[in-house]
């Protein structure tokens, strides 16, 4: 039994990553690209449920209140960033990833989680204080931005009015992910972070390939 879950861990595990390098390698074609574009809200939203199902953690209302607790306040936070410039720097979104509310694409918020969880994860590995998982989750998502904002601005995901990524947009990040984290820990959610850790890789390697190209 023990045995069948391993190979079925694995089995999932491969498909994230084959699902991201299908998508480097659709990106690096000029053939593939636009059609990789395209779908680039329709993979997010995909790989994203997939990570959630194989985590198990559709059943658990104690997640999912604070999925929907997290989604509600990353996209809010969204908004005030687009319209004020405050929060992450003046940026605005560009039309690739799909249909937007107030500026900001619907699957934002959804992405932020699920990095976070990534991120929580990595945190959970090294310690089992929870102040000190929010803090390693923090620097772990703002590495991860890190990699992503320049192929995400080069994809017209979104662009910064300076034309350069400021240090705001770093800090925003860390605090965001330290404050949902926080709140992950007062909903006492138990989860395993296995695949969420794999999500964030498979995204890490994504865009560091991107960027290299």
């Amino acid at each position: 039994m023990e045995g069948q879950k391993a190979l079925n861990d694995k089995i999932k595990t491969a498909i994230i990553y084959i699902i991201f390098t299908v998508g480097i390698a659709g990106h690096l074609s000029e053939t593939l690209k636009p059609v990789m574009i395209t779908l680039t809200p329709y993979i997010l939203i995909i790989t994203g449920l997939l990570v959630l199902i194989f985590s198990k953690v559709l059943s658990d209302k104690k997640f999912l209140i604070w999925f929907l607790v997290s989604y509600l306040i990353t996209f809010i936070l969204e908004i005030a960033g687009v319209r004020t410039g405050l929060i992450f720097g003046e940026y605005k979104y560009g039309d690739v990833l799909g249909f937007s509310i107030a500026g900001v694409p619907l699957i934002i918020g959804f992405n932020w989680i699920v990095v976070i969880l990534g991120g929580i994860g990595i945190g959970s590995l090294i310690t089992g204080k929870k102040i000190s998982i929010a803090v390693i989750a923090g620097i772990t998502t703002v590495i991860f931005d890190y990699a992503l904002e320049p192929a995400a601005v080069r994809l017209n995901y979104w662009s910064w009015l300076s034309g350069e990524i400021p240090l705001q947009n770093y800090l925003a990040w860390y605090l965001i992910t330290f404050l949902i984290t926080l709140i992950f820990f007062l909903f006492k959610v138990k989860i395993s972070y296995k695949f969420f850790i794999h999500y964030l890789f498979a995204q890490f390697i994504f865009f560091l390939a991107l960027n290299t190209s």
